[in-house]
């Protein structure tokens, strides 16, 4: 193992971070950054898939059936600025959904009034759906909901009433729903989904209703996932890389006395994280900052992981003559394919005064 002497560190705290720019820029209010996240990327494996077709269970949604036919709510809450509510239709054969006599009305159930009927639903394409079929069906709404419980109740001729169960909040009632996300990630909450734990690394409330979740990778999988583990809301607002980016630049691990190594040149196809070591054998003072960058070989490209969204910002310093620095780089298996393969490390550095002529310095390592 490599020694890494105690460099000289000039730490100048340049909180020009992913956070701040928020703040500044959107006026956006951070209620938590989740710190409980990067301990559960950090060891976590890649859980199994969770059956995303079903919904959270937090409002004691009703799911009742006609035959071949089932109903659930598509949102367990709506805030109160809401336009339209929907409910989403199941089946197992195609059939079954024929949107032919459907009729819908919406029940305030502290009093059991009618507060929405007459409406003229708007039927998404059928979709394949977990063990069937399914279909959301939207109602516009020509009245204002206030804050409470509500459900649908949807009639077909003859047939039994479906029902299926929604919650309407208001502006505190959204605070509520941060505090669901917030207990989500607690340290306390032993059950968490290692996938949705690692991914969501920061939330907030943009407006007075809308709640931003973003994402290391955002698609409507992991969209889904944290609508089924955490919290089902209509006015979720996901944020995030959709795609892997590729890695474009030289990989560079030694040059112009600068050099970067791993510990291992080989890991297990369990590893979690790397630890890898920067060297400045140069007669220069190194400057470099926290964000890295992994990225693993496929079909000749560098296919760079999904990795943190956010970094603190400090800027460090590497005194000249033999110095070194032992960092560690995460893997977020999670939310990663780790796979056996080749793959490398890089980071922005450049010598103190020229920072004009930065470039990424490398580390390659195998994982078999």
């Amino acid at each position: 193992m490599p020694h890494a002497d105690k460099p000289f560190k000039i730490v100048i705290f340049v909180f020009i971070t992913y956070i701040y720019n928020l703040i500044m820029l959107r006026e956006l209010s951070i209620y938590m950054a989740i710190t409980a996240v990067m301990g559960s990327c950090a060891m976590g494996q890649k859980s199994s898939d969770t059956d995303l077709s079903t919904q959270n269970d937090s409002v004691d949604v009703e799911l009742s059936d006609e035959g071949d036919l089932t109903m659930n709510s598509t949102w367990d809450y709506y805030p109160v600025s809401v336009a339209s509510i929907s409910v989403t239709l199941h089946s197992a054969s195609m059939s079954a959904l024929t949107d032919d006599g459907y009729k819908f009305a919406i029940i305030d159930e502290s009093t059991q009034k009618v507060v929405g009927n007459n409406f003229d639903p708007i039927y998404s394409k059928i979709t394949n759906d977990t063990g069937g079929y399914g279909q959301i069906v939207e109602l516009r709404l020509k009245e204002k909901l206030i804050a409470g419980k509500y459900c649908v109740k949807f009639s077909h001729g003859d047939s039994d009433t479906l029902t299926a169960a929604f919650e309407v909040v208001s502006s505190k009632g959204v605070m509520t729903v941060m505090d669901r996300i917030g207990d989500y990630f607690s340290d306390k909450n032993k059950s968490r989904n290692d996938t949705v734990a690692c991914n969501v690394y920061m939330f907030g409330i943009v407006s007075d209703d809308s709640i931003e979740v973003a994402l290391r990778h955002d698609s409507q999988r992991m969209r889904k996932l944290f609508c089924s583990d955490v919290v089902s809301y209509s006015a979720l607002k996901f944020t995030g890389q959709v795609n892997p980016h590729v890695y474009k630049g030289p990989v560079v691990t030694d040059t112009l006395g600068v050099s970067m190594t791993t510990l291992e040149q080989i890991y297990p196809d369990t590893v979690s994280e790397i630890k890898f070591v920067l060297h400045n054998n140069s007669n220069k003072t190194l400057c470099y900052g926290t964000p890295y960058t992994v990225a693993r070989h496929v079909d000749g490209k560098w296919i760079e992981l999904f990795q943190n969204g956010v970094w603190d910002m400090p800027l460090f310093s590497l005194a000249p003559g033999g110095n070194s620095e032992v960092m560690t780089a995460k893997l977020y298996r999670p939310i990663n394919d780790i796979l056996p393969g080749e793959y490398v490390i890089y980071k922005d550095v450049y010598f103190a005064g020229d920072s004009g002529s930065r470039w990424n310095i490398s580390a390659r390592f195998s994982i078999k």
